[in-house]
């Protein structure tokens, strides 16, 4: 077990600075840079990567819990459904391969394409060990209405190719009906811009994406597998969204249990919702980028 330190970035930016720090494992140098206080991995070399993993993260971006103890709820041993969507090569595959180890791997690696099915890693955030299960089938193999009464997913990971038109008009059709069955309401979507390794070739701006996910409440993120670009991140950030989601309706649940209450304490909840949405709604483009609050 390796564990590296990172340190938070005095600037405005709140950009992150890694600590100097190599890890070397079966003769070769993997380096990491996650926005996360402390990380842990246990390391595997490519052959002998499985179809299970586990992962482990720590601290706060912000320095701070994004949960107080007052409304921490225990989400230990608790396994996720997550599904993986998208037009065939926008990199759904390379993506869970990449979860699954902190070894660089070579995701445009054409034998990926033969691991299509389910893939487990274990992720330990918090203080807290969820088991996520990602879901990843060939886009003409299962449809998007099938993936719901299949598997009833916790989640939806949505991805485009930043290199590819139809890639994005796929994921605006999908997010769509998503939106229309009110799953972007009820469950965690992240949509995924894939490979900006690829800057050269790319075609969707990222204003694009920003845009698409604001228009349909949902979250927003561009990643490389091939340079391990906000995978970690992405990781982390959909277990963020599951738990936060879970947390909202557990309060919810507790709200309906503790009965009607009086019209005064009815009308003052009512203005208090309509005010956090007056305020909530201009910041919507800003938060869609942050998969760490909902």
């Amino acid at each position: 077990m390796t564990t590296i330190t990172l340190f938070k970035s005095p600037s405005r930016d709140s950009r992150w600075r890694v600590a100097q720090s190599v890890i070397r494992t079966n003769n070769r140098s993997v380096g990491f840079a996650v926005p996360f206080g402390v990380y842990t991995t246990r390391l595997s070399s490519r052959s002998g990567r499985s179809r299970s993993g586990e992962r482990s993260f720590g601290g706060s971006c912000c320095g701070s819990s994004y949960v107080s103890s007052e409304e921490s709820s225990d989400h230990s041993n608790t396994k996720y459904r997550v599904v993986m969507l998208g037009a065939a090569g926008v990199g759904k595959t390379a993506l869970v391969s990449q979860f699954m180890t902190s070894e660089y791997m070579n995701t445009y690696d054409a034998s990926l394409d033969d691991e299509f099915g389910e893939k487990t890693v274990s992720v330990l955030l918090d203080g807290e060990e969820s088991e996520m299960i990602f879901i990843d089938h060939a886009s003409a193999e299962m449809s998007v209405e099938n993936c719901l009464t299949t598997y009833d997913p916790h989640a939806f990971v949505l991805i485009y190719s930043i290199t590819d038109r139809g890639s994005f008009q796929f994921a605006e059709e999908v997010l769509k009906y998503l939106w229309r069955e009110s799953c972007t309401k009820e469950k965690a979507v992240i949509l995924v811009g894939n490979k900006v390794d690829l800057a050269r070739s790319r075609i969707i701006k990222c204003e694009d994406g920003k845009k698409l996910a604001t228009e349909h409440d949902c979250k927003f993120i561009e990643t490389s597998s091939g340079i391990q670009h906000n995978v970690d991140e992405l990781l982390v950030g959909v277990l963020k969204q599951i738990r936060l989601r879970e947390d909202l309706s557990k309060k919810r649940r507790k709200k309906k249990l503790m009965g009607s209450g009086s019209r005064t304490s009815l009308s003052l909840g009512v203005a208090r919702d309509i005010l956090q949405k007056m305020c909530l709604q201009d910041n919507r483009s800003k938060s869609c980028e942050n998969l760490l609050v909902l």
